[in-house]
């Protein structure tokens, strides 16, 4: 799921004409154009084969092994199948001070327990992990653009990138769904947990 928080100014397109008095020499006529470009921003997880759904998922309902193996480890997990979540990418045209954030839904538990356990700040992002990607759409100096490198979710909105630059296109924030990983330790009820992840763009 993705969310865009959009403000466009509408291109406008100014004509005049001026044609001068004919004369037995010459005739000219001229005008001027004047074209005004909108401010423009965008933000889109890209996904490949068709379709609407994104997902994440950490499927170890079944493969008990795994589980433990993840406990015995260090308690993390990471995710079993990753659904049209390749890229985010956001575009800004323009100048001014734009923002990506992120929030996510409580949970919702559907199981024999009463979902206890396991918490949203459980899942974390890790820019570029596994996936390799590499943020190419925040210029990074003096004060004109900052991101994180991790973070965990939460139900309020947290600020993860920030520029005053536009991005020349589309440009990405160097991560993925692969990214992810879930931190267990055993105490968490059995059953599905879902929450829903809401990327969104501000300007200013």
């Amino acid at each position: 799921m993705q969310r865009a928080q959009v403000r466009t100014r509408l291109l406008a397109l100014v004509l005049s004409a001026v044609a001068s008095v004919p004369t037995a020499l010459a005739q000219t006529a001229s005008h001027p154009v004047a074209v005004s470009v909108p401010s423009y921003l965008g933000i889109r997880i890209v996904g490949a084969d068709g379709g609407t759904s994104r997902s994440v998922v950490f499927d170890y309902g079944n493969d008990a092994p795994a589980y433990v193996t993840a406990l015995d480890g260090g308690g993390t997990l990471v995710p079993t199948n990753v659904t049209r979540f390749t890229d985010v990418e956001v575009n800004v045209v323009g100048f001014g001070r734009w923002s990506v954030y992120v929030e996510a839904t409580p949970f919702v538990y559907a199981g024999p327990g009463d979902g206890a356990g396991l918490e949203l700040a459980d899942i974390r992002m890790d820019r570029g992990s596994a996936s390799g990607l590499i943020q190419d759409a925040i210029t990074i100096f003096w004060i004109l653009g900052s991101y994180d490198t991790t973070w965990t979710l939460a139900e309020n909105p947290q600020r993860i990138a920030r520029s005053l630059l536009g991005t020349g296109g589309w440009r990405s924030l160097g991560f993925n769904g692969w990214d992810y990983s879930l931190a267990v330790d055993g105490d968490e009820d059995a059953g599905t947990y879902t929450t829903t992840v809401t990327y969104y763009l501000t300007f200013p």
